[in-house]
């Protein structure tokens, strides 16, 4: 038994899908998924391993580095039509913006473009949600501007329901991680898992995947 945890929508997404192909590979191996945008107690709560999209990997765990994950600050056209676009995201003040808990900085947007320049904003606006596809709905109709990892976004992003805000600028570099507690070596049916993930997962970027 391996005990995984993962973020919800990217679990639902894109762990659960692999599995059977897993389970057909290694059909001695069971996984105990837990789901939660929240991040999971590694030691505490018993967990073999987590995958976790982050900008930087907890550093008291042990990281791998499975695929990266862009994340992008965007809104609706309606939006953007009634209340403009902004130019520097320090006009974002100005904005109605939708926050999600389980960003690293979920009360500040951090941004850097390629002149070295940097900007911070506080968002403020009328949603703030626990899991990003729940901003979705509210992005798409025009309520504010928010910032969403691709893999959330790309269907949104295809049919012009959404557009990317501040082209020019960046956030955070993010990644999903394969993390482990601290310690000796990790069990075979673990590193297997992981094997399995990396490899998958290394295939998406630029195609129908989550980078």
């Amino acid at each position: 038994l391996v005990r995984l945890a993962a973020p919800m929508s990217f679990g639902v997404l894109y762990v659960a899908p692999l599995l059977p192909d897993f389970f057909r590979a290694h059909p001695g191996i069971s996984i105990d998924l837990h789901l939660s945008d929240a991040q999971a107690d590694l030691i505490g709560g018993g967990f073999d391993a987590a995958i976790r999209i982050a900008a930087l990997p907890d550093s008291s765990l042990m990281a791998r580095r499975l695929c990266d994950m862009p994340i992008h600050l965007v809104a609706a056209p309606s939006y953007l039509k009634a209340h403009g676009r902004p130019r520097h995201p320090l006009q974002l003040a100005e904005h109605a913006g939708l926050g999600y808990s389980y960003q690293l900085t979920p009360d500040t947007w951090r941004f850097h473009n390629r002149n070295g320049e940097s900007a911070s904003v506080r968002p403020s606006g009328p949603l703030r949600v626990n899991n990003g596809e729940a901003m979705l709905p509210s992005l798409i109709a025009g309520m504010g501007i928010g910032v969403l990892p691709q893999f959330i976004l790309r269907d949104a992003l295809a049919r012009k329901e959404l557009e990317i805000v501040l082209p020019d600028w960046s956030l955070p570099v993010s990644a999903v991680y394969w993390l482990t507690p601290p310690g000796g070596p990790r069990p075979k049916r673990v590193e297997t898992l992981a094997d399995f993930f990396a490899d998958r997962l290394a295939r998406k970027p630029g195609s129908k995947g989550p980078a």
